[in-house]
C-alpha cells in the first residue's frame, strides 16, 4: 500500500506490528552507530539490521562489520523515518529469501517471482 504526503512524495505504508514481529521471529538486533557529515556539520545515528550470524548486506551476503551495503534503517544515519521503513523491510525480507535458496526448486521458485513477462507487442508487465 502506497500513501501520498505534501509536494505528491510516495510513502510506502506497513503493518508495523507485522515488522516487529518479523524482527522478533529472526532474531533480529538493532546496531546503532554514530555518523556525522564533515560537509555539513549533521550528526546522526545509522541503525544497523543484525541477526546472529552477522550483519544484513542488501546483496544477501553477511559480513562482520557494517559495509557500505548493509542495511540500514535509517537509510544513511540521518533518515529515520517512514519515508525509509517500508524500503529496509522489503529488504530484509528479501535477504531472508536469498538465503532460503539452497536447492534449484527452491531457485526455480524465486527466479519465476522476479522474472518480468514479455507481451506480444514486445513490452514487459
Amino acid at each position: 500500500m502506497t500513501q501520498l504526503r505534501m509536494g505528491g512524495e510516495k510513502v510506502m505504508e506497513i503493518d508495523y506490528r507485522e515488522f516487529a514481529n518479523f524482527i522478533k521471529e529472526k532474531g533480529i538486533v538493532i546496531v546503532e552507530s554514530k555518523c556525522h557529515d564533515p560537509s555539513s556539520g549533521w550528526t546522526g545515528k545509522n541503525m544497523y539490521v543484525r541477526d546472529a550470524k552477522g550483519f544484513l548486506n542488501e546483496d544477501g551476503t553477511y559480513s562482520e562489520k557494517p559495509t557500505r551495503g548493509t542495511i540500514d534503517l535509517s537509510e544513511n544515519g540521518y533518515c529515520f523515518d517512514t519515508r525509509f521503513i517500508g524500503g529496509n523491510y522489503d529488504k530484509i525480507k528479501e535477504f531472508y529469501s536469498l538465503n532460503k535458496l539452497s536447492t534449484f526448486k527452491d531457485f526455480s521458485a524465486w527466479i519465476q517471482s522476479v522474472t518480468v513477462k514479455a507481451e506480444s507487442n514486445g513490452d514487459y508487465k
